[in-house]
């Protein structure tokens, strides 16, 4: 099958699953814990060895009674009617020993299968872009990786287990039941082509059903995380009602598809429970007249209907495992298409990588430049940038600038590499970015966007998310930094913790800090909803000052901080990042006299560049920019 980058899946709607892709996989995945199935296998074999043994046990204490009643009676047979009573009960512990085991290690095996399924879905997540992300619904994801997983689990443990138990079982059954008679064996067998039939046709459908319930699900819980999300908008505009009334018919719509799929489950259940109800009932016309004809003994039709018996819960049960083994189908493809996905911005070839220039005090880094950049979204027909030639000088602050919409998040974005550009190439300190370590060059970059996130920690945490990576993450090659972010502070070496403390400080962050009851240790809640969004903006900016980048991107990241605050931290950003680079995105023109250069972007392009004074008296795109935010405020004044 063609594998398909994230760029190239902007919807829940993947194509199907190559089923030779499947299987390989499935197999895969089978085989690393083989060891564990095997010997699960061997339990149940002993489990069937000795369950199927008592049958005979039990046929021949019925003819023992039988002819004892015609002969000497049944005190001469007593003892010998007890040794029986104590060998079938030895065999029942026997087997039922066996079959835990044979559940532990099979089970075990498929919970292992689960562990590193949803592992290796949680790393493909990683890899994949944000643009992947854009298109696809956090609860259709969620969903993948919670509830199809759990199933894939059932589908190795339910299905191997009751697959060989009904195997071994059968095959010991029928082969000491055509020992027994061949033409009560033939009997028992008469309905199996025509049932078969319909189990096929049954199962086709059984599996259809499944994928669109699952699909449905995954619909729901992007409903209600939706609406968990974003409850405070929900009850602002007073839409509760509604949002009800749109989950209702959501949750119907389900409800009527699990029937369904409940249907043609029930319909396979009683399918199976048919055969076994069939054979036995076929067993008792046909045998019952072969023993009053002479042609059978009564312990032989006994021992033989024990049998018949003893298969009746595996016929039943492989009704379950054809269900199971169905909706296991269908998620294990729901993840196979998040698995077979390819990132579309991928680390170089070993032989092919390139370092960035090490960071030494007193020397300028962080030089960005874009030869002839353009980028355009895959499922949209106007590039969003292009033809970008622009160079930043190490050291240096600019800021980019320009209407929404204009390409300024994109540009950004490319420059921390979040997403490639489709022509042209990124430098960074004079090394083209993809030839760069991913995960390396990102540490470089401290990146704020314009809708800053935090995580359900504490403030703590929150601030030194991104140096967690590099003290404890091996696959980073990057040395935590230990430098102080304050300029009175001349120690070589600071503490993470005085860091932090530090970061808070140069974000302008410490007066609400000191407002907590628990200080860095204040619990933020989800996505930081406990924190205004001037605080949260300031945490971000704290997390990003505390990695010590190269090149710090601000990203609107000062819109909903006061006018004094915003100098405040500028003046801190201007001695921190003396020597590493600084880019400005913003809305609000009143610090950009402080720059060194600014960029007007419009339309995707560059379309004027130069200080705030030179732009100004130029009295271009900038310049009217300008005029109108001046204007604007004095209205709101």
């Amino acid at each position: 099958m063609t594998q398909q980058t994230d760029s190239d899946n902007n919807d829940a709607d993947k194509p199907s699953v190559d089923r030779t892709v499947r299987n390989r996989k499935l197999w895969e995945y089978f085989s690393r814990y083989k060891g564990w199935f095997a010997i699960g296998a061997v339990f149940l074999g002993l489990t069937n060895i000795l369950n199927l043994a008592i049958p005979a046990y039990i046929g021949d204490a019925v003819q023992m009674m039988r002819d004892a009643v015609g002969g000497e009676g049944l005190g001469t047979v007593r003892g010998d009617l007890i040794d029986i009573g104590l060998m079938i009960i030895a065999l029942a512990i026997g087997g039922g020993i066996a079959r835990v085991f044979s559940r532990i290690f099979i089970f075990n095996a498929g919970r292992h299968i689960e562990f590193d399924v949803r592992n290796e879905m949680y790393s493909k997540l990683g890899t994949l872009s944000a643009k992947f992300f854009n298109g696809m619904p956090t609860g259709d994801i969620t969903s993948r990786s919670a509830n199809d997983v759990s199933y894939i689990r059932l589908l190795y443990a339910i299905s191997f287990l009751h697959v060989i138990n009904t195997t071994i079982a059968y095959s010991i059954a029928m082969s000491r039941m055509a020992d027994i008679s061949w033409k009560l064996t033939l009997v028992c067998l008469v309905p199996y082509p025509v049932i078969l039939y319909f189990l096929l046709m049954i199962m086709r459908a059984l599996f259809r059903q499944t994928k669109i319930v699952q699909a449905q699900m995954s619909d729901i819980s992007t409903k209600v995380q939706e609406n968990l999300g974003g409850v405070s908008v929900v009850k602002c505009y007073a839409i509760e009602d509604r949002e009800k009334e749109s989950f209702g018919l959501m949750n119907e719509d389900y409800y009527g598809k699990s029937m369904k799929l409940a249907t043609i489950r029930g319909g396979m259940q009683s399918l199976m429970t048919l055969v076994a109800g069939v054979g036995t009932f076929a067993v008792l016309i046909v045998g019952t007249g072969m023993v009053i004809d002479g042609d059978l003994k009564l312990g032989a039709f006994v021992e033989f209907n024990s049998y018949v018996v003893a298969l009746a819960f595996p016929t039943i049960a492989m009704g379950w495992v054809f269900s199971v083994w169905n909706r296991g189908l269908a998620a294990f493809d729901r993840v196979l298409e998040i698995l077979q996905i390819e990132p579309a911005v991928l680390d170089p070839a070993p032989d092919e990588q390139r370092e960035l220039p090490a960071l030494i005090p007193g020397e300028k880094r962080g030089a960005v430049r874009l030869e002839n950049v353009s980028f355009a979204y895959p499922d949209e027909d106007e590039p969003v940038l292009r033809d970008i030639d622009i160079d930043i000088e190490a050291g240096s602050t600019v800021a980019i600038v320009g209407r929404t919409g204009s390409g300024k998040t994109t540009l950004v974005k490319l420059i921390s590499r979040l997403y490639d550009p489709t022509e042209g190439t990124v430098y960074i300190d004079g090394e083209p970015l993809p030839k760069l370590p991913l995960r390396d060059t990102r540490s470089e970059v401290g990146f704020v966007s314009q809708e800053p996130f935090l995580f359900s920690m504490t403030i703590g945490q929150n601030v030194r998310f991104g140096v967690d990576a590099l003290e404890y993450d091996e696959t980073v090659h990057r040395e935590p930094p230990t430098r102080a972010l304050l300029t009175g502070d001349k120690r070589e070496d600071v503490s993470q913790q005085e860091r932090i403390e530090q970061a808070v400080r140069v974000a302008g962050l410490e007066p609400d800090i000191k407002g907590f009851t628990k200080g860095l240790d204040t619990l933020v809640g989800e996505r930081g909803v406990t924190l205004s969004g001037g605080q949260k903006q300031r945490v971000t900016i704290a997390r990003a000052l505390l990695v010590d980048p190269r090149i710090l991107i601000l990203d609107d990241a000062l819109s909903s901080v006061d006018t004094k605050t915003e100098e405040v931290i500028l003046d801190h950003l201007d001695e921190l990042m003396a020597d590493r680079t600084s880019i400005i995105l913003t809305h609000r023109f009143n610090a950009l006299a402080r720059v060194d250069k600014i960029f007007v972007l419009e339309d995707g392009r560059v379309v004027e560049a130069g200080s705030h004074d030179e732009l100004l008296a130029k009295g271009g795109t900038y310049a009217e920019m300008c005029e109108r935010q001046r204007l604007e405020e004095s209205l709101k004044s």
